[in-house]
């Protein structure tokens, strides 16, 4: 067995040259060139590397980049761990060194002064911009502005931060936060992280500190004109210009502060390579910054996917990860929300009333202290809050002077849908627009071009900022392009609240310049209403038999890519509820006849098996729309659509041909957590409907709410169901077998006289559930919750329960309403306490030790399913 060498890098490395260090490293291995490059190969994925190269390594000081990381495992797999990570440091740093190289000390003395007076500059333009009005308005946003706090998860007791408590990184006379390189901080959109980053910075400003503040959308490679001291030092510039002032300067230390993480340009199509080279870049120069005695600090903000893959990079030891909790103090993340820190609701609301010069009011809007319906995360979110109340006092219902503020917000949420609310804002913006550029653009036209906007966003998958060009490639009508070329002459920094553009410094690069909304569920939105206009152009067209084939083009334009997320469905069912009425003289069931023979339609650019998704893409869009005005019909009539009664058209099978190959997303999960690959608008397309003899069978069903679904005598034999909401739905003699339900909420449904089979129930709750007649035979119950149910002649046979929980009252579940035959209980002790013993026969119970803990994390299923239920 090779034994690892133990042989640390040389005391005093830091003088020595990457050369200088590489051939010591290389005596240490007794390598020759020959059996170097043969052992290095392995380190390599079989790529030689020559001789030659090596002895240039070795005698010249030229610093293998390319092949960093395989030389890097080399040292992990030849060394003892903690020497081999004495080495990486040692590499690490010389290498870094060598790319800065440090002027002499002299032209140092001559740079100082001019350096620091960039310090000045930037502290200035930062003070500025903290203090700066927002648009049309005589406030800022920090007159605004409450201090959010952060949490540090994954520690067993979870740690609470306020933005103040960073400070102490940098003025800690403990030495406890030395190592301490790195602090990310994760936030959804709307969530106050750019607000966080200004005032860190604003504060850091009154230190002898140097902050750094850049907005990742505004990261530039350009230079700062060192011939030019009297320039405005804004965040239009190259970091790596920053850095190289810095260590020119007399500051010891600096504090980077990166805002948008995900906003980089080189992420705003999706790469994350621009934003890894950047992450690399800065860990060397914070070992430059060592070895000039000096320290950097980063402070990156991003979406959490950002900051996740962030954290990855990054070095874990020298690294804190915080998360935003919500203005009331919830922390919200996937599956989970939790209050867990202060509520700043109330001061966010008396200090905006201050700003604004509005009466004071001691009582809140109703969103701003309950769990009110559709509002409630908005309420959490310090921008869609300030929307919501500016809207409702400044263009909202007239009132008078003796109507409070709050009533004034009240009247706005107890009269509208989120939909309505988001219209009003783009139509206050749209005004304010037009004053303030003298371009009287109709609003029909200016919503046109948002929604195009929108639409290259969802088409590229982010929601929130694209190119210039992808958005010129999705618009093909004349009017709207003139539009698009209007509005984008507007002031490229002004802040119109909801979107802004963002134009690069080469108007001509429209692959970098962007247009960018500041809170994605903006460009949600108005991807919805563009998809129901679409929608009522290709019903009417249909019913004229004109321009059809224009039509169906149009349609698979706009279908022809994006997820299709909850939060989009959730907007294209209130849009089809507010035009419910208007459609009433359109015959839009004839969207079922489109499907099965009018739907084999696709761009120009598509041929082939991409043909056919597209038809897939196409026809399942179609069904989605027409299921949200189905559901609406649904509450109106109370009656389900039967899925059969129009067979010439549409049928059940249908359902299995026009979607999507799926599967399980294994990156992203492990097999425990079984979510789906591809995300679809099929299971809310089943709401509102009758099945009768249908087979379901080896469908997937993923992130959506299934409501008033009737089924007879239905299959659904391995079907899939990742975190699905099931509502107010009947089940009747219908059979599931080798299924998979994984984090689903089942409330007020029926199973009556149903057969479940060898079927894998996980992190799921059965909510005022009427189970009757029903057999569970060799199924796989784990975190599950059965919530005030309702048993009559249920039998689980062979069944495992492992930390479920029935809660009822005790001897409420009988003998004669339910039997557990030979299944085993795995840590049930509590819940099983419930039950009457005669429900048992021939069962199996064990305990772990880890019991109590394990039933205690699981009493909030409910909420841990969390917003994607929603």
């Amino acid at each position: 067995m090779r034994e690892l060498l133990n042989i640390p890098p040389p005391v005093d490395f830091l003088s020595y040259s990457p050369s200088e260090l590489f051939r010591f490293f290389f005596q240490i291995g007794r390598w020759t060139e020959d059996s170097f490059s043969a052992d290095f190969q392995t380190y390599t994925r079989g790529k030689l590397i020559s001789t030659v190269t090596v002895n240039k390594w070795k005698n010249r000081d030229v610093i293998p980049t390319r092949y960093s990381g395989p030389l890097f495992k080399m040292i992990e797999d030849q060394f003892e761990p903690d020497i081999a990570k004495n080495w990486i440091t040692a590499f690490e740093t010389i290498w870094a060194a060598h790319i800065a190289k440090p002027v002499k000390s002299g032209a140092m003395k001559e740079n100082r002064n001019f350096s620091d007076i960039i310090c000045r500059q930037h502290a200035a333009w930062i003070i500025t911009q903290y203090e700066k009005k927002l648009s049309g308005n005589l406030f800022s946003a920090s007159d605004i502005y409450v201090p959010l706090q952060l949490i540090e998860r994954g520690k067993p007791d979870d740690t609470l931060y306020d933005i103040e408590d960073l400070q102490s990184i940098f003025s800690d006379p403990t030495g406890m936060y030395d190592k301490l390189d790195w602090t990310l901080i994760s936030g959804g959109p709307g969530s106050g992280k750019s607000m966080a980053a200004l005032h860190l910075a604003h504060e850091l400003s009154q230190t002898e500190l140097f902050p750094i503040y850049i907005r990742g959308s505004h990261l530039s490679e350009i230079d700062i004109d060192i011939q030019n001291p009297n320039q405005p030092v804004i965040d239009s510039f190259s970091i790596k210009s920053f850095l190289q002032h810095f260590r020119s300067s007399s500051k010891k230390l600096a504090c980077l502060i990166l805002d948008g993480i995900d906003e980089i340009a080189g992420t705003v199509t999706g790469a994350l390579p621009a934003l890894n080279q950047i992450l690399a870049d800065l860990s060397l120069e914070q070992n430059v910054c060592r070895a000039h005695g000096k320290r950097l600090h980063v402070i990156a903000l991003g979406r959490p996917s950002h900051i996740e893959f962030a954290a990855r990079i990054v070095s874990v030891e020298s690294s804190k990860t915080l998360e935003m909790l919500g203005l009331d103090g919830r922390y919200q993340h996937m599956a989970e929300e939790l209050l867990l820190g202060r509520d700043l609701r109330p001061e966010w609301w008396r200090k905006y009333l201050s700003a604004t010069g509005t009466k004071a009011d001691s009582s809140l809007p109703d969103f701003l202290c309950t769990d009110y319906d559709d509002y409630s995360e908005f309420g959490s979110e310090p921008l869609l809050t300030y929307l919501i109340c500016h809207i409702a006092l400044e263009t909202g219902q007239k009132r008078t002077n003796d109507t409070l503020p709050h009533e004034a917000v009240n009247a706005l949420t107890y009269t509208k849908n989120r939909n309505e609310i988001y219209r009003d804002i783009i139509k206050h913006i749209q005004s304010r627009t037009a004053l303030q550029t003298g371009q009287n653009l109709e609003f029909q036209n200016y919503l046109s071009v948002l929604q195009h906007i929108a639409l290259a966003n969802w088409h590229g998958g982010k929601d929130r900022a694209n190119s210039l060009k992808n958005i010129q490639d999705c618009i093909h009508d004349a009017n709207t392009k003139t539009a698009f070329q209007a509005l984008s002459l507007t002031s490229p920094d002004m802040l119109i609240t909801a979107f802004y553009y963002r134009m690069s410094q080469d108007a001509e690069a429209t692959d970098q310049a962007a247009v960018e909304f500041t809170h994605k569920s903006f460009s949600e939105y108005l991807v919805s209403t563009l998809i129901l206009d679409r929608f009522e152009q290709l019903i009417t067209a249909f019913a004229s038999k004109k321009d059809l084939d224009e039509a169906l083009l149009n349609w698979s334009r706009l279908a022809r890519k994006g997820v299709h997320e909850p939060n989009l469905a959730d907007f294209c069912q209130k849009e089809a509820a507010l035009r419910y009425q208007s459609f009433s003289n359109l015959n839009w069931d004839s969207a079922l006849t489109l499907i099965n023979k009018h739907l084999a339609v696709a761009p120009p650019d598509i041929n082939g098996l991409d043909a056919i998704s597209q038809t897939q893409r196409s026809a399942s869009l179609l069904l989605f729309i027409w299921s949200c005005l189905n559901i609406e019909r649904q509450k109106q009539t109370g009656d389900n659509f039967n899925l059969f009664e129009n067979s010439g058209d549409f049928s059940a099978l249908m359902l299995k041909q026009i979607q999507l190959p799926n599967g399980l997303n294994l990156t992203r999960n492990t097999l425990t957590e079984p979510w789906l690959e591809t995300l679809t608008f099929l299971t809310p397309s089943l709401s509102a409907l009758y099945l009768d003899s249908a087979d379901m069978s080896q469908l997937s069903f993923s992130l959506g709410h299934m409501r008033s679904l009737s089924c007879k005598q239905v299959s659904f034999a391995m079907t899939h169901w990742s975190h699905v909401k099931v509502t107010a739905s009947v089940f009747r003699k219908s059979i599931f077998q080798h299924a998979i339900v994984h984090g689903n909420r089942w409330l007020s449904t029926k199973l009556h006289n149903c057969f479940l089979q060898a079927v894998k129930i996980q992190l799921t709750s059965f909510i005022d559930c009427d189970l009757t007649d029903t057999i569970f035979s060799q199924c796989h119950f784990s975190d599950v919750e059965f919530i005030s149910p309702k048993m009559d002649g249920v039998i689980f046979d062979r069944c495992t329960f492992v930390n479920c929980n029935f809660d009822a009252p005790k001897n409420s579940i009988g003998a004669k309403d339910t039997t557990f035959r030979y299944c085993s209980f795995l840590d049930m002790e509590m819940a099983l306490s419930k039950l009457s013993n005669d429900t048992f026969e021939h069962c199996n119970f064990q305990t772990t030790n880890q019991q109590n803990s394990g039933l205690k994390k699981k009493s909030h299923l409910e909420f841990q399913l969390g917003e994607l239920l929603q």
